[in-house]
């Protein structure tokens, strides 16, 4: 899922209503506006020059009337309705009337849009750290009782908000903690621009991209000189690194790819570290993890660390065994070779996976068609979840190709909300995959609930003449995953726009999406959701997915270390030292863990997204959710994959609650038990 910048005090992840569109207030889908006869239009794109500025600006201008009404409220008169309500929902409508603004950053097709949608983020955020740092504000709520349960939640969750932002502090103290803030927002705004707008691209000779595909050849356009054109976007880039037989092609794509975002993000990163350092201090914490950790489920630093060492020790035996296995397989293709390389690895485990498990990708691609992966998909999802799904033929949409689809409650025939679906790569657009909550739900003035619409945004591999789009495996457990994500987005029953969806503890959000990858190596699913694209009728045949089985924990070790680097490299720099060199310090750990030399001149912390986009001191969700993940998919294993019984609870208990409850007691409702991480290290074959 795509970090949201700019929402860490209060994270409406979720937000989009758009002026003009979608006018007045009541539910999205009865207020869209219909541009064209029988067109229906959630999303507009088609600003003019200097409208996102103008509508972004009217927004923020209408919320500050609100809040100063509020602000103003004599005291005598306060009350819960005047006070806190009016500010929770004036800020869910400033994210509900700019993310459309924001989100043509990440998938408009009019590079004019751009600058724009930057800029409007960024004056957002430096908007809602000021209102954290309100005094009056605060003090409107803050003594008043809640009549309800979940108005208990709200007050409960935004004095958190407001504390963690420094509002008990001296005026002096909160002041300069607020300038802090303001520049942090702006470093990390900028920093994902950049990599948004990084168009990167390699040219190869033919001859340079031996062992790629046909279809992947055929798709590349070709520069002055006729040479190949790859980008650097994820297709391409895997493309090459698992295919290319020649060592300096890879190197020379893998130099590209971490060089993206450039020195100017370096340089970014490094200032934001320092920044971070310098607010977790104001606030009263040794260091920025022990501060952005304690209101997530780890509770604080001390229980990751651990929780890292642990995983460390337990999976190095492993690492070094596939370690091995690789230096042996590259020594068989060249006996004078003496040690891996970094851009050996993608290109000998894949090779080696083909041979040892007589794997072919490009065979089981065949099978994955995307239309017939995504029909098959939804249906899983259906069964599972209990929803419809119907693709919107009449809908406006910003580019050639994305869909919309509404999800309705099979059961009841309710309307629940929408999602659009935009698959394929382009240049201007966000480069990897992500899931992008556009509207939240929440419960309307009137007792009716704002219908959620979100997006999955992806780059899977694009048709190519005389072949549709034929997914990789590994693109199909991605879609499961994404997928996962919109369905806690749109099946959201939360009553507030701020604690619905995935607005829940960062070291959690991960966790509903990466159980349902499991679905992606269900034999069953496997079956239902492929169909050859030259024979629709032709499944996925047993014994390739008896070997796709087989392998899949291939080389795993290899890439939990990947995700402990990354982890570990996070938390390094959010402990304390604040002029620690954010490249040097990533050198260093990757020696530590990887035991290898990191290519030189390489940039990789320039495109490490996370750390500027939410997952600051958070980076290790992405181990601890799969954790809760795989205890999760436990009560699956046990009922069955498609169980609707369990679906429902799992629909019940843990996507509809969004942040109303703990994440950890969530668990427990659905588990009936505590969490463990049994499931997990068995998942590993760790005993």
């Amino acid at each position: 899922m795509r970090a949201a910048a700019n929402r860490n005090l209060f994270k409406s992840l979720t937000l989009l209503t758009l002026l003009s569109i979608l006018v007045s207030c009541g539910s999205t889908s009865e207020k869209a506006n219909i541009s064209k006869p029988g067109e229906l239009v959630l999303i507009r794109s088609d600003y003019k020059e200097g409208e996102i500025t103008k509508l972004c600006d009217a927004e923020l201008k209408a919320i500050e009337e609100k809040l100063k009404k509020v602000e103003t409220t004599a005291p005598e008169a306060r009350n819960l309705d005047n006070t806190l309500h009016v500010m929770e929902r004036a800020i869910s409508d400033l994210y509900f009337n700019t993310d459309p603004l924001v989100f043509m950053a990440s998938v408009s097709t009019n590079e004019k849009h751009n600058p724009e949608a930057t800029q409007c983020e960024e004056k957002r955020g430096q908007y809602i750290v000021g209102v954290f740092g309100r005094k009056a504000l605060f003090q409107s709520f803050k003594d008043l009782n809640p009549r309800t349960t979940d108005e208990a939640r709200l007050l409960l969750k935004s004095k958190e908000s407001f504390e963690r932002a420094g509002i008990l502090l001296a005026e002096d103290k909160l002041a300069k903690l607020t300038e802090l803030k303001r520049e942090l927002t702006k470093k990390e705004t900028q920093f994902s621009n950049n990599l948004n707008q990084d168009n990167t691209t390699v040219s190869f000779t033919k001859d340079e991209l031996e062992g790629v595909t046909d279809d992947f050849l055929a798709r590349l356009k070709k520069d002055e000189k006729g040479n190949l054109i790859a980008t650097t976007k994820s297709t391409d880039y895997v493309s090459v690194m698992e295919n290319a037989k020649k060592a300096e092609s890879r190197k020379k794509m893998m130099a590209a790819y971490l060089t993206r975002g450039g020195t100017k993000n370096i340089e970014l990163l490094q200032s934001a570290v320092e920044l971070r350092q310098d607010i977790a201090e104001i606030l009263g914490y040794k260091n920025w993890a022990d501060y952005q950790t304690v209101n997530r489920t780890a509770r604080d630093k001390k229980t990751v660390d651990d929780f890292l060492k642990n995983l460390r020790t337990k999976l190095s035996k492993r690492y070094k065994m596939d370690s091995a296995q690789l230096l042996k397989f590259k020594k068989e293709l060249d006996p004078q070779a003496k040690k891996v390389d970094p851009w050996d690895i993608s290109y000998l485990s894949y090779q080696l996976k083909k041979r040892d498990y007589a794997l072919d990708e490009e065979k089981i691609r065949e099978y994955f068609p995307a239309d017939t992966v995504v029909k098959g998909v939804f249906a899983v999802y259906s069964d599972l979840l209990g929803v419809k799904y119907e693709q919107i033929k009449n809908a406006n949409v910003w580019a050639t190709g994305v869909q919309l689809f509404s999800v309705t409650d099979t059961a009841s025939g309710r309307h629940i909300g929408y999602f659009f679906a935009d698959f394929f790569p382009r240049k201007g657009k966000y480069g990897h995959a992500a899931a992008f909550s556009l509207v939240s739900g929440r419960r309307e003035e009137n007792g009716s609930y704002n219908k959620p619409i979100s997006a999955i945004v992806s780059n899977f591999t694009p048709p190519v003449e005389g072949k549709p789009s034929l997914m990789t495996h590994d693109e199909v457990e991605t879609l499961f995953h994404e997928f996962g994500h919109i369905m806690h987005q749109v099946l959201t029953q939360a009553p507030y726009a701020s604690l619905s969806g995935t607005s829940v503890p960062w070291d959690f959000v991960e966790a509903p999406s990466q159980m349902l990858e499991n679905w992606a190596w269900d034999p069953q699913v496997m079956k239902s959701i492929s169909g050859h694209y030259k024979n629709p009728q032709e499944k996925l045949p047993d014994a390739m997915i008896a070997q796709m089985i087989k392998a899949r924990h291939f080389q795993e070790g290899t890439t939990y270390a990947r995700q402990l680097l990354y982890s570990i490299y996070d938390l390094s720099l959010h402990t304390g030292d604040r002029k620690a060199d954010v490249l040097k310090n990533f050198y260093t750990l990757y020696k530590d863990i990887l035991d290898m030399d990191s290519l030189e001149g390489s940039l990789f912390p320039a495109g490490f997204g996370h750390l500027m986009g939410g997952y600051d001191a958070g980076y290790y969700g992405y181990l601890w959710s799969r954790v809760f993940a795989q205890d999760m998919f436990s009560n699956f294993e046990k009922k069955g994959l498609l169980d609707a019984e369990t679906g429902k609870r799992y629909r019940t208990e843990i996507l509809e609650p969004g942040n109303m409850r703990d994440a950890m007691e969530s668990l427990k409702v659905f588990l009936a038990r505590k969490p463990s991480s049994e499931a997990f290290f068995k998942s590993l074959g760790i005993k």
